[in-house]
């Protein structure tokens, strides 16, 4: 039977869970004709060489980064070796259930669409993180409609030629999962979300942390800036003009004079004007030659 799914597993610093999680994983592909694509991103650890022990298995494909490169990087090398149709990303650290991988591959035949999340229906992040999470939806839903929840779920289901086409534009950190996901959505492509059950780490430490969501948000504050350039600064001047005016029209009232800051704030709001304009020209020679490179 032709593979039509390619499961891709970004591994870094796992060394815990990769021999309790591959064996189950190797074991579930199989049974199901799925393909299996790790890459191990530079791990400091002996990722690497735990890896290499289920490479006789022929449902698996290992790829190397000689070095650390990030999150998105290692989804971006699995994205582009993919041969299959579809692919979906697993988290290495076992947290995601194998019955919800078959989940969001027959949702997204069911509903055509170029890209699904596994919103995750429980919370095993804790508050500090679930916090981070609401504040970047919120911030990300602020440029754009969003048809889904969970942004940053490492469960997605991939149309794969609709992604790559994509792959150029986004970041190599963290972000990658919010970023790609907004771009498709920008763009007018189907993408939905199923719920799926996440299963608490049992062994190693996670990596994300309030850098990762600073990351996160500068990358979706960047991406607005390409995607809709006109808005973003167009919302920045309109405050400052708004400022600028409210403040002026208070100290006119008392003492009958503009002071300059007022003058700043206006001027500002329409250097943000200009601004936009610009970044619109940019962002369309941008688009330009991430087309190019595909």
């Amino acid at each position: 039977m032709e593979q039509k799914l390619t499961i891709v597993v970004p591994c870094y610093n796992e060394q815990e869970n990769i021999p309790e999680f591959f064996p189950l994983l190797l074991d579930f592909a199989e049974k199901n004709q799925f393909k299996v694509l790790a890459v191990n991103d530079g791990s400091s650890d002996e990722t690497g060489k735990v890896l290499e022990k289920f490479s006789d298995h022929p449902c698996l494909e290992i790829l190397q980064h000689k070095r650390n490169l990030g999150y998105g990087a290692a989804i971006k090398t699995g994205l582009k070796a993919v041969k299959t149709e579809f692919a979906i990303t697993v988290d290495s650290d076992g947290q995601h259930r194998l019955e919800d991988i078959l989940k969001c591959f027959e949702y997204i035949q069911e509903t055509k669409a170029d890209l699904v999340v596994g919103a995750r229906e429980n919370n095993t992040s804790g508050s500090y993180r679930t916090l981070g999470k609401w504040v970047i939806r919120k911030f990300a839903g602020s440029l754009l409609e969003l048809p889904v929840k969970d942004l940053n779920s490492g469960m997605k289901c991939y149309r794969v030629e609709e992604s790559r086409n994509y792959l150029e534009l986004c970041p190599d950190t963290m972000a990658f999962s919010d970023v790609i996901l907004l771009l498709m959505v920008n763009d007018g492509k189907l993408v939905s979300e199923t719920p799926i059950k996440t299963v608490p780490r049992t062994a190693g430490q996670s990596t994300i942390g309030t850098r990762t969501a600073i990351v996160t948000i500068a990358e979706i504050l960047n991406l607005a800036i390409l995607l809709r350039p006109i808005t973003t600064f167009f919302r920045l001047g309109l405050y400052f003009v708004i400022i600028g005016v409210i403040w002026g029209c208070f100290v006119y009232i008392r003492s009958r004079t503009i002071t300059p800051i007022v003058s700043m704030f206006i001027l500002l709001g329409m250097f943000s004007f200009m601004l936009g304009l610009l970044g619109e020209q940019l962002a369309q020679i941008r688009k330009k030659l991430a087309n190019l490179k595909k």
